[in-house]
């Protein structure tokens, strides 16, 4: 392989890690072709095509240099919002353009990105924290937070399921919002009627980090940039998903009427 060659494979294997990372961070589909065509122009070829949709990245790169195109196809099967990376993807790229880092660099700092997470625990807390927010923006009061938290751990421990089974994102907001509609419920039938929480509130407060606004927003930007396809597909995605939450919260409040009943 030559010396030509093999720095073209190394600027396109790259650019395909880039794509491929910020598109399973949700990232707008222009947004993704952009950063990965900028980094194809260090090439310094006159062909490079990038296409980006929901659950695909092709690139191809061709030029006097090359006896034959360099395409590459990704399938991206797995995509969860982190504006975390897709920031970070920017900033390396900016880097890597400018001359301030170099492949190999940009190359292994991109295979290391998740090492930038914050870490379980973390994540945890800020979860809990976000729901008891919506909670006391909701208007809820002591009563409505003490469920709120038993609700997030709820939220938590189907997280735990999600990774454990692989689930899908549809099976996964349908588990999660029925395991929180069926035990709220109960609970609050368990207190009694010395206090009368608002069981609206709980379930908004839950929902609302689950409900996928990210994706839907990104939808409806790819399609005002002219990406159709991109942006119909990410808006019936997170339909998709909002749909489940609903249905979660209609088969937990079935089952949880029937377990008062017989209470």
């Amino acid at each position: 392989m030559t010396k030509t060659l093999k720095n073209m494979k190394r600027i396109v294997d790259v650019a395909a890690l880039a794509g491929i990372t910020m598109l399973e961070a949700n990232a707008e589909s222009y947004r993704v072709e952009d950063t990965v065509d900028h980094i194809l122009e260090l090439s310094q070829q006159p062909m490079t095509e990038v296409f980006a949709n929901t659950t695909g990245l092709f690139i191809t790169l061709d030029g006097p240099d090359l006896d034959n195109p360099i395409t590459v196809i990704k399938r991206i099967t797995k995509r969860n919002t982190n504006l975390r990376h897709i920031h970070m993807v920017n900033q390396i790229s900016r880097d890597l353009t400018s001359d301030k880092v170099k492949l190999d660099e940009a190359y292994k700092k991109l295979q290391n990105i998740d090492h930038h997470n914050y870490s379980l625990k973390i994540t945890d807390f800020s979860i809990i924290l976000l729901v008891l927010s919506f909670v006391i923006l909701f208007g809820g009061g002591l009563s409505e937070m003490l469920l709120s938290l038993v609700a997030a751990f709820l939220m938590l421990m189907s997280y735990r399921i999600r990774d454990l089974l692989a689930l899908n994102d549809f099976i996964f907001g349908v588990m999660t919002t029925m395991i929180v509609a069926t035990v709220i419920p109960i609970l609050i039938h368990a207190k009694g009627s010395t206090s009368n929480p608002s069981f609206n509130i709980v379930i908004i407060s839950v929902l609302m980090p689950l409900f996928p606004g990210t994706a839907f927003t990104n939808g409806f930007r790819d399609s005002i940039k002219g990406d159709f396809g991109a942006g119909v597909s990410k808006i019936v995605e997170a339909l998709i998903i909002a749909v489940s939450l609903g249905l979660g919260v209609a088969i937990g409040l079935s089952i949880a009427k029937g377990v008062i009943a017989w209470l």
